[in-house]
């Protein structure tokens, strides 16, 4: 596989005017000065993702990485007038620099003229940076800083299957869509190629990942082959990013198979539909997927307290808001989950804006859920953070469980900073991928004004 390259230029700052000449930059038009290379060197290293780059015994790269510059309105400087381009060489500049009017310039650097759009190739990755100066009439400007480029305006995409997945694929490929379904790659069952999609600088964009394919399942417990389909959406996909995609199919203990999409070590849930046409072309079909789990499973959430959780709960007024000790709220319930607990999250809306900033500390906000999201058995790093302040029961262990208690009662405290109505979704699936939402709504009286 191609090295992601990067690049370092390093040159010591030194001001000289137009009657000195150390570097032989000679015949400076008035107004102008001089970007200097003397000096400069030019490493390549591996990393991606927002990693340091140690400079230390680094590769020397080559001499034809591109030369761009652009002036304060973000164009592209003419850099030779006989030459139809807009770029040069770093060869061809090292010695005697770029001569440029005084101004405000970015210096681009970068290993290809072109970025594709996406392409599938190990050596697509193009890499590079960039750097602002300043020129000063009569004097050389050296770069007194590193300049370190990395994978350049770009996201490295690889798509993988677990070995279960592929014992029962018996044939399929996997597309990645990038900006709003604009550009697609297509990976192969057996092709270990990266993909590389253009990504605009400092933004965010997304990825939808569908595979579709000839798939053994069971019907009625006998092994037949279906083409079968499934689909996710990967959001904050950011350049410089490698983003590693796993397709997983695995067996439970009734030896139904189970989808899932592995990001960077996060599972998440596939959607799955069934595709079958006679002539052998795919087609979605109009009907339901008879693989499809039925009913929710008697998944149920039962209050274990005085209080009615199928109906608003006011959260009661403390003697004393700052002592722990005049908590008065007993809050319990059970999740019951006859065929053991898969997934267990919560969706938290609110009507109080300081509740919401509250939560944006830990979670993400997901428009299409309506609410921020907490895992509750594959918590993110910020959904850590609520575990102190709403004590869910979180975790790996969750995994299997039948019976899962809530006791909320510590919630007394740190939610009464916060009047308003502040609704909680439990969404659970199954082992056997039955689901059910079940909501809790709590109101916190303004006791302050009251």
């Amino acid at each position: 596989m191609k090295r992601l390259f990067s690049v370092m230029m390093l040159a010591a700052l030194m001001l000289v005017s137009c009657g000195k000449d150390p570097y032989h930059y000679k015949d400076l038009a008035p107004g102008c000065g001089t970007l200097s290379f003397d000096g400069a060197e030019l490493v390549v290293s591996e990393d991606v993702d927002t990693r340091a780059t140690e400079t230390a015994d680094l590769p020397e790269a080559p001499t034809g990485y591109l030369i761009f510059v652009k002036d304060s309105a973000g164009n592209n400087v003419d850099l030779d007038k006989n030459n139809p381009v807009d770029y040069t060489t770093y060869g061809a500049v090292k010695q005697n620099g770029i001569v440029l009017p005084a101004g405000n310039y970015t210096l681009v650097v970068q290993s290809a003229d072109e970025i594709p759009d996406a392409e599938l190739a190990d050596d697509a990755a193009v890499y590079g940076a960039e750097h602002e100066f300043t020129i000063v009439a009569g004097q050389d400007t050296n770069i007194d800083e590193p300049i370190v480029c990395t994978l350049w305006k770009q996201v490295k995409v690889s798509v993988g299957y677990n070995d279960y997945f592929r014992e029962k694929c018996v044939s399929g490929s996997a597309v990645v869509t990038s900006l709003a379904n604009t550009t697609s790659l297509t990976y192969g069952m057996n092709d270990s190629s990266a993909g590389f999609f253009a990504v605009p600088k400092d933004q965010e964009v997304s990825l939808e990942v569908t595979f579709s394919g000839v798939m053994k399942v069971k019907e009625d417990g006998v092994e037949t082959q279906k083409t079968q389909k499934m689909t996710h959406t990967i959001t904050g996909v950011k350049a410089r990013q490698w983003r590693k995609i796993t397709f997983i199919l695995t067996e439970d203990k009734e030896g139904n198979a189970t989808f899932s999409i592995d990001i960077d070590g996060y599972v998440v849930d596939a959607e799955l539909s069934e595709t079958v046409d006679g002539s052998g072309v795919e087609t979605e079909s109009n009907g339901a997927d008879p693989n499809a789990p039925q009913g929710d499973g008697g998944i149920e959430l039962v209050s274990t307290c005085s209080y009615d959780i199928t109906q608003p709960i006011e959260i009661p007024a403390m003697s004393d808001p700052t002592d722990a000790s005049t908590m008065n709220m007993t809050l319990t319930m059970q999740a019951n989950v006859p065929n053991g607990v898969r997934k267990f999250g919560v969706v938290i809306s609110s009507d109080s804006e300081a509740f919401q900033a509250a939560l944006n500390v830990v979670s993400e906000y997901d428009e299409t859920a309506g609410g921020y999201v907490v895992d509750l058995v594959n918590p993110t790093e910020k959904n850590n953070n609520i575990f102190g302040i709403i004590p869910f029961p979180h975790g790996a262990e969750l995994v299997g469980q039948t019976e899962v208690d809530f006791d909320l009662s510590a919630a007394q405290m740190p939610i009464l900073a916060f009047p308003g109505t502040h609704t909680f979704v439990m969404n659970v699936t199954d082992q056997k991928g039955c689901k059910k939402d079940v909501t809790i709504v709590m109101y916190v009286p303004d006791y302050a004004n009251l």
